[in-house]
């Protein structure tokens, strides 16, 4: 791997209440909860410690914050009683502030915030009070949840966005309304990273993407096309059945996709960064290499958006930039995302906590194009960004790269499983065309 051309990401020593922030900083614990095994726990974890909080982690076994020097106190995340091990993290940490990296982490803090509001038990209800001092009122809940809640709220605040129609969860799907025009951009809520976002052309892909969307997220390539054919076919259209998960249909936006990455408190926005994707992982799915952008409209639509939910914590806005740089905004992740670590975001809301400023404090990026690790490497191990610009890589945690990179082998060892089968089992799609249940323009 190749450091890049420009100066990496630095942690710069600031001397200013370096003494008393010694002292008072050891009294401020967040508890970082992780559900997936990414590198952005770790980050956001080591930012947050570079400034002076003390931190632990709850994450599964195996998380690469595990290998990671500056942290030291760790939970174990169980997939099972997730609410368990989440209560007994924060009994145990009594931290002052949760920090979420990951959609289903925010999706656990939710369902407890909603059983703790409801208890007797003090304890419990000051449980949902730091839940939603660390994401903002539950009254923001649904939006911060669902893409069809955010996409009506700003819809209402009257902002730039792509016009959408939503199919509610237990309606069964009609046709796609006269006012869209083709293209147009299926979304499934509560999904997360790409996964469930599908770009359509015809009348003959939507009803099909529409079923494929209905099922787990954790089903993968041809297995979900295999059902979204079946479900989806004419054969089966006249049984009008429900819908499992509410459906988002949109109009698609030819552009730049790009992401403003802020961290508020209680409705105000403390720091920002905003950058533009110059190559995505796969189609829809998150950025493996980013070019930083300075753009006024994604700032401001993004500090509207934090005041009207009164959002706290680190929070990502989706955008597309237009053929007139004009910022669509398309998506809202009430959670850390990759980029929050580049700045002094963490710094931020150190001072905003403490009054004091942090103990180091992050230098920006020096340079336009940064690789994101590992997403670039597992992309395309041979891509000319990894020489070419700034490669964002924790060098000074060997342990960690270390293990983020088995992480990422053993991921792509298994995609290359899959690929074959999917394509070995074309035959399967194939049949289906044959017995009229599938339609042959359909891209497999």
């Amino acid at each position: 791997m190749n450091r890049g051309g420009c100066t990496q990401v630095r942690s710069v020593p600031t001397a200013m209440n370096r003494g008393r922030a010694d002292v008072d900083g050891a009294k401020l614990k967040v508890l970082v909860i992780a559900t997936q095994k990414t590198v952005v726990a770790a980050r956001i974890s080591m930012a947050l410690a570079d400034v002076g909080f003390r931190v632990a982690a709850l994450t599964p076994h195996g998380h690469p914050v595990r290998r990671s020097r500056k942290i030291s106190d760790h939970f174990t995340y169980h997939t099972r009683p997730q609410l368990k091990s989440t209560v007994r993290a924060i009994d145990r940490w009594s931290p002052d502030l949760l920090v979420c990296a990951d959609d289903l982490a925010i999706k656990v803090l939710q369902t407890l915030h909603q059983r703790a509001a409801a208890s007797d038990d003090k304890a419990r209800r000051h449980i949902s009070e730091l839940i939603e001092l660390s994401l903002g009122p539950a009254t923001s809940f649904p939006a911060m949840r669902n893409k069809s809640d955010f996409l009506a709220r700003v819809e209402i605040e009257g902002l730039r966005s792509p016009r959408t129609i939503i199919f509610p969860a237990t309606r069964a799907f009609e046709s796609v309304p006269a006012k869209l025009i083709y293209p147009i951009v299926a979304k499934a809520d509560q999904s997360y990273g790409g996964r469930c976002v599908r770009i359509v052309s015809s009348d003959a892909d939507v009803r099909a993407t529409v079923w494929e969307l209905q099922t787990p997220t954790t089903w993968r390539g041809i297995f979900r096309r295999f059902f979204g054919a079946i479900l989806g076919s004419e054969a089966l259209g006249p049984l009008r059945l429900p819908l499992r998960r509410t459906i988002s249909l949109q109009q698609y936006i030819p552009g730049r996709p790009s992401n403003r990455a802020v961290i508020c408190w209680k409705g105000k926005v403390l720091a920002g960064i905003s950058v533009e994707a110059v190559e995505v992982k796969h189609e829809s799915g998150p950025a493996s290499v980013v070019r930083l952008i300075d753009h006024s409209e994604m700032a401001i639509f993004a500090e509207h958006m934090v005041k009207r939910l009164g959002l706290s914590g680190f929070v990502g806005f989706d955008f597309i930039l237009d053929s007139s740089n004009q910022a669509w905004i398309i998506e809202m992740n009430p959670r850390v995302t990759p980029i929050c670590h580049f700045t002094n975001l963490a710094g931020s809301l150190y001072t905003q906590m403490m009054g004091l400023q942090p103990l180091l404090r992050i230098a920006p990026a020096n340079c336009g194009l940064i690789a994101l690790f590992p997403d670039e490497i597992i992309r395309s191990p041979s891509s000319e960004y990894l020489h070419s610009c700034q490669h964002d890589v924790p060098w000074n945690e060997p342990e960690l790269v270390r293990s983020v990179l088995d992480q990422a082998l053993r991921t792509g060892i298994c995609r290359r499983v899959r690929t074959f089968l999917e394509r070995y089992f074309l035959t399967v799609v194939g049949a289906l065309v044959r017995l009229g249940l599938a339609d042959p323009r359909r891209d497999n």
